[in-house]
């Protein structure tokens, strides 16, 4: 991401978040493929039900930017060290406080995310993945609305 307008954007809405008593920040990952985007399961769920699905996504560490985070997420679940951030989509807050930055990516080989052959994953089109994760409608129109390339 080299437009420096959206990467003091995003600066700014940390600091506000802050400001705001919002300490809990993660960041997510659109990463789409022949007009599929990749979901993984969340890490929490109940034992007895189905994995819910969501973006690549994790917390920010002490001391990262979010785009750090993102960087170290993709590759520490997904093996991708080469991820291109394209876009800053938006935020999602989440009932237990935690502000997600969302960014759109390109990542060398997006096929391959099964890098260790044990990621679980799907690649969805987007009307089936506003109905499996209806909170993301709002970054999927931003996505779709800008030209990141």
């Amino acid at each position: 991401m080299t437009d420096p307008f959206t990467l003091r954007q995003v600066d700014e809405l940390v600091t506000r978040s802050h400001s705001d008593g919002i300490t809990d920040l993660a960041t997510a990952a659109l990463i789409e493929l022949d007009a599929k985007l990749l979901l993984v399961p969340t890490a929490i769920r109940e034992l007895d039900t189905p994995p819910a699905w969501a973006l690549p996504c994790g917390p920010v560490l002490p001391g990262e930017t979010v785009t750090d985070g993102l960087h170290r997420i993709l590759a520490q679940a997904l093996g991708y060290s080469n991820a291109q951030i394209t876009g800053f989509l938006g935020i999602v807050d989440a009932e237990n406080g935690t502000r997600t930055f969302v960014f759109s990516t390109t990542v060398d080989h997006p096929d391959s995310v099964c890098w260790a052959g044990d990621v679980p994953h799907r690649w969805i089109d987007n009307i089936s993945i506003s109905d499996l994760v209806p909170e993301i409608n709002p970054v999927l129109r931003a996505y779709y609305t800008h030209d990141f390339s």
